[in-house]
């Protein structure tokens, strides 16, 4: 394998992948073995940074709002029950309620996301002349005005 410097980005790394996976062919490339050594894992793990990765979190599309969510609802729901029970059950109810929580709301949250770049998506191919037709229609009506001052500032002199 090739000795390449670890990827800036998620989107690169998928993009290298890509091109290391077929040649220009499109054929399978033969460089890329077909069982992994021992040395190949841990190439792959020493990419890996668990520092880095958090501190891309707040990149990750709807991540942030549904690890607050977990969190706060976590923290209530043992709270409430460490009242009615011992810190142990309190302890698996926020637990389970912050893992519940959090990956519902991110689910949820990227369905939308989703469904909205969907809405937008359709509007662009539905519409692509409309901020063309408006730029166009600025852009002559600018023209006609400098073409309108001109034609009045010649005719007083």
């Amino acid at each position: 394998m090739s000795s390449s410097p670890a990827p800036s980005s998620p989107d690169s790394l998928l993009d290298n992948l890509a091109k290391t996976a077929e040649d220009a062919s499109g054929k399978p490339n033969s460089s890329i073995p077909s069982n992994p050594s021992l040395q190949d894992y841990s190439k792959a793990l020493k990419q890996v940074s668990v520092v880095d990765d958090f501190k891309r979190l707040p990149e990750i599309p709807c991540a942030r709002n549904s690890l607050m969510y977990g969190i706060a609802s976590g923290a209530g729901i043992g709270a409430l029950r460490y009242l009615n029970a011992g810190p142990k059950a309190a302890a698996n109810w926020a637990m389970g309620a912050f893992v519940f929580i959090s990956c519902t709301s991110w689910a949820v949250c990227r369905r939308e996301r989703g469904q909205e770049l969907e809405v937008m998506q359709t509007m662009q191919r539905q519409y692509p002349e409309r901020h063309a037709r408006a730029a166009k229609e600025k852009a002559l009506a600018r023209q006609t005005e400098l073409e309108a001052a001109s034609n009045s500032g010649s005719t007083s002199q």
